[in-house]
């Protein structure tokens, strides 16, 4: 059986650097690339600790708390049009330029595919439509339907039953390193995409696969299916 294959979204698909001239602008730097990071630095650390403690949050309001405490950390507070501009930019992030061959590869080799994201559902199908990707994915997965966040064990099993597989006939693939362990400790098979600035875990568990990007990726799984 061919594994099922469900990307991670943000930052795996999603060229979030386009969101680099918002934080510019809100903030009055040129230095809107750091500032992007630490926000979604933060933003990750919120969702981590939302896991932890079993006290769910959606992901668009983490997003919203983790600007406002960026600004905070600025001596700054940031205002309702902040927030509003921000929103606003991550509704139209594009997919990378590389996803669409990946995916199509993928497609037409025989392989279902899906995205597990902890996006919302609706957030994420948006994306996958303003990318012009929508259709080639067989399922858009949110963990908002079970309230607990990637890396718990509870996500990638969720991903499992919605689409009537065992975790073992999962490739889950990410650019995160927490994402990838949290697939492999709950069974799943993982691969890496190396987007910018990504590494894996040294200390953690090796993927089964590791790619520059989604093409590259798409080839290899391709091959091994040969």
């Amino acid at each position: 059986m061919n594994p099922v294959i469900v990307f991670d979204l943000n930052e795996t698909l999603l060229d979030m650097s386009a969101l680099d001239p918002t934080f510019a602008r809100i903030f009055g730097t040129a230095d809107g690339a750091e500032l992007r990071k630490r926000w979604f630095r933060q933003v990750l650390e919120l969702f981590l600790t939302a896991t932890v403690t079993g006290k769910y949050r959606r992901f668009d309001k983490l997003a919203d708390d983790a600007l406002r405490m960026l600004a905070a950390q600025r001596g700054r507070e940031a205002g309702a049009s902040d927030r509003a501009s921000l929103e606003e930019a991550i509704a139209a992030l594009s997919a990378y330029p590389d996803v669409r061959p990946g995916l199509e590869r993928l497609t037409k080799a025989g392989f279902t595919v899906a995205t597990l994201t902890n996006s919302a559902k609706k957030s994420a199908i948006r994306h996958l439509e303003h990318a012009g990707i929508e259709a080639l994915f067989d399922a858009v997965l949110s963990v908002d339907e079970i309230e607990r966040y990637k890396p718990a064990r509870e996500a990638y099993e969720y991903a499992a039953k919605e689409l009537a597989v065992k975790p073992s006939d999962i490739l889950l693939v990410a650019a995160h390193a927490w994402d990838i362990a949290g697939a492999m400790a709950a069974g799943c098979e993982a691969a890496f995409i190396a987007r910018p600035e990504k590494v894996l875990n040294p200390a953690g568990p090796k993927p089964a696969f590791e790619a520059r990007d989604v093409s590259a990726l798409a080839e290899q799984v391709v091959a091994r299916k040969s």
